[in-house]
Parts: structure tokens; C-alpha cells; sequence
């Protein structure tokens, strides 16, 4: 009996961080420059990865974002992998807190 509630545990969590196709597609045709260009909206969305404030119409792609990193883009295709990566070094070299908090935030989910 226990071993049937770990297993079920086990494909409730990987059915949680799975992405969908569609939701790849949303990150993938997501502005990104223009994110980090407009203070306004890149202070409501990184306060949201750091839990500082409200995350208004961005808490999907805060979440989203989360799970993929969390997986390292795993389900990636080859252009979504490319963008992951520009935007996970442009988080490195000018955000680096909020990369930080995103990096705690993807390690929560794998737990």
C-alpha cells in the first residue's frame, strides 16, 4: 500500500512539472528584451520571483518560467532551448538576485 502511494505521489508531481507544448510556445513567443527593457513591468515581475509584490498578469509567466528552469529547458526545442539560455544569461550577468530567487524557486518545485 505504501509502495502505490509513493508511486502515485511520484506521477502527481511529474504530471505537475511537465510543460506543455502550448505553454512552451507561450514562453517562447514571449518578449523578453522588452521585459527587461521596461523597468515598470521588470520590477512587477521580478518582484513576483522574489515574493516582493503581486505578480499582476505575469504570475503565469512566473510560473511557467519556474518550471523551466527547474528543468533545465529539458523539453525544449532547439529555438526555445536558445532563448532559455539568452534569457537565463542575460538573468546571470544584469539580475543576478532575481536569477538567484528563480534558481530557489525551481529547486522548491524538484523537492
Amino acid at each position: 500500500m505504501k509502495v502505490l502511494i509513493v508511486l502515485a505521489a511520484l506521477v502527481a508531481f511529474a504530471a505537475a512539472a511537465a510543460l506543455t507544448p502550448g505553454e512552451l510556445q507561450m514562453l517562447e513567443a514571449f518578449d523578453y528584451n522588452g521585459l527587461f527593457s521596461n523597468e515598470e513591468q521588470r520590477k512587477i515581475v521580478f518582484d513576483c520571483i522574489m515574493d516582493k509584490g503581486n505578480c499582476g498578469g505575469y504570475k503565469t509567466l512566473v510560473e511557467l518560467s519556474t518550471k523551466v528552469v527547474a528543468s533545465k529547458c529539458a523539453e525544449c526545442s532547439p529555438n526555445q532551448k536558445k532563448i532559455y539560455d539568452r534569457v537565463v544569461e542575460q538573468l546571470q550577468e544584469k539580475f543576478e538576485p532575481v536569477y538567484t530567487a528563480l534558481l530557489k524557486k525551481a529547486e522548491a518545485i524538484k523537492e
